[in-house]
């Protein structure tokens, strides 16, 4: 996969982790989150189901500082 088709790819996730986020009181914990996107079949950009840490390194690369830095932006 090309950066670009990556980049678009990886701001899909984002754009359905914060969809998530939007209507929760807590922060749910990365196996949650990672669950859901498996569940609803989004995959890494390799092509891998997400895990914890693949989550949360992806999010890092973004510029987001995890799951808390997510629910913090505004929509």
């Amino acid at each position: 996969m090309k950066r670009t088709a990556q980049l678009k790819h990886n701001q899909r996730v984002i754009n359905q982790v914060s969809r998530l986020l939007i209507y929760k009181y807590r922060i749910p914990s990365y196996r949650t989150v990672c669950r859901y996107l498996n569940k609803n079949e989004l995959t890494s950009s390799v092509g891998n189901e997400w895990t914890e840490r693949s989550l949360y390194r992806m999010l890092q690369r973004s510029g987001y500082s995890g799951l808390w830095g997510l629910k913090r932006i505004p929509n």
